[in-house]
């Protein structure tokens, strides 16, 4: 063979060795967990299975793993009730977790596609980790977190010892999700490379998220099977007309993450919509690299970046400055206080509730106050604080003195039914003197 081309087979060859090198795969927290989880099984001293589980996998855990315990704040005593309470669960995903070996060629593949498409990818190590049910994965640091216990589980897997709060999982493991797995890690793979962390409001996590379900796609060369996408492909525009009613609140929670108290019959919606937007954006655009490379790119801490994104796409039924008005305009307000005109100067101080009314029914689980820009010295001395059975009012119940000028705001941090935030409201009155 001439010198030239197996110089250039050489340097080839190692260049793809040192990618695939650069893409760790750790998957030993999953044993260490099984280790511990059978001598924990094992003993009914309480004092007992808690130094197992310290020993066995707390104390051997991985960077990776020490990473997921801080990210979703997992503590010993969670995975001593989970161990405890859902043993037909542990039992029916134990095998696939303890096979998790067997994914890591398709992950590592699916990083070398994904290579091809941005070739400025950064390095991220990659880790199994076992947590109690809030993570199906996560990234932190440039590591992806895979939350096994979730990933790894099937439509076989045993859900019925869940309680409420994990309700939305059993719709989750009828997906299957340890056979998508490899494109859940180009996924989050995706999350290591934008430059923000998280977005800021409704709109700008759905890009956040969506962006990150639409590039695996590409990558890997399928549609993504997220029952979000395939319910919003159907519903398009019923999903379009809700969200452009909510886009701008700061409070994410019936578009992605929540269980079953949002709009639609299916979770993660706002994955949908990033999706759909990013989807488009890349269809229309002519230099398909540079799209890839502006859609990782998106900064979604950055307010002017995504609404100039959110624009172009051409997602959205009408200009964006036109749906932000409209979606300012429909933001909850206070109408008035019951017991006195705000700004009043003869209030009496022996009054002992302050109640206020707002345009709609809001969330009665969130109150913010703040203090007036007098500060301190005009603060409000606040006992309690109670919504009316329909959400229409809240009641201030205070202690007043005379003479004496009061303020307190009514933050953003009230919203209403649909999370949508509260435009601000200060209080301003004078107590008369006696």
């Amino acid at each position: 063979m001439p010198i030239r081309p197996l110089l250039v087979l050489c340097i080839l060859l190692c260049l793809s060795s040192s990618s695939v090198a650069q893409t760790r795969v750790t998957t030993h927290d999953i044993t260490h967990f099984w280790e511990a989880y059978d001598r924990i099984k094992a003993t009914n001293d309480t004092a007992e299975q808690r130094q197992l589980l310290h020993s066995h996998f707390i104390a051997k855990a991985s960077v990776g793993q020490l990473a997921m315990f801080e990210a979703r704040r997992y503590t010993p005593d969670e995975y001593l009730h989970a161990i405890r309470s859902y043993p037909r669960f542990w039992a029916s995903v134990r095998e696939h977790m303890l096979s998790a070996d067997i994914h890591v060629q398709a992950m590592q593949d699916g990083v070398e596609r994904l290579r091809v498409l941005y070739p400025q990818m950064r390095p991220a190590d990659i880790y199994f980790t076992v947590g109690v049910l809030r993570s199906g994965g996560t990234i932190t640091d440039g590591m992806v977190l895979i939350g096994s216990e979730i990933a790894l589980a099937d439509s076989s897997t045993v859900t019925d010892e869940f309680p409420v709060e994990l309700g939305h999982l059993p719709g989750h493991f009828a997906t299957n999700p340890r056979q998508d797995i490899a494109f859940a890690n180009v996924h989050e793979l995706i999350h290591t490379q934008q430059p923000g962390r998280w977005g800021y409001d409704l709109l700008s996590q759905s890009l956040h998220e969506g962006i990150a379900e639409f590039i695996p796609t590409l990558a890997m060369a399928r549609p993504s099977y997220a029952a979000s996408v395939r319910y919003g492909e159907a519903n398009t525009e019923k999903v379009r007309a809700v969200f452009e009613e909510e886009l701008f609140a700061y409070w994410i929670d019936r578009w992605i993450w929540n269980d079953t108290h949002g709009p639609f019959p299916v979770r993660d919606m706002g994955y949908f919509v990033g999706y759909s937007m990013a989807q488009r954006y890349y269809e229309n655009a002519k230099d398909k690299p540079q799209a890839i490379a502006e859609l990782i790119g998106l900064n979604c801490e950055d307010s002017s970046a995504v609404m100039d994104f959110a624009e172009r796409t051409g997602w959205l039924s009408r200009p964006i400055a036109d749906v932000r008005a409209s979606f300012e305009a429909a933001r909850p307000r206070v109408t008035h206080i019951a017991e006195f005109s705000n700004g009043s100067t003869t209030v009496d101080p022996s009054t002992k509730t302050i109640t206020l009314h707002f345009d709609g029914p809001m969330a009665k689980d969130f109150r913010s106050t703040e203090l007036g820009p007098l500060g301190k010295e005009a603060a409000v001395t606040i006992k309690d604080i109670r919504f009316a059975e329909d959400g229409r009012s809240v009641v201030y119940h205070v202690e007043l003195a005379p003479g004496k000028r009061y303020q307190l705001v009514l933050e953003e941090g009230y919203r209403d039914e649909r999370l949508r935030q509260l435009v601000p409201y200060p209080v301003d009155f004078t107590t008369q003197d006696r």
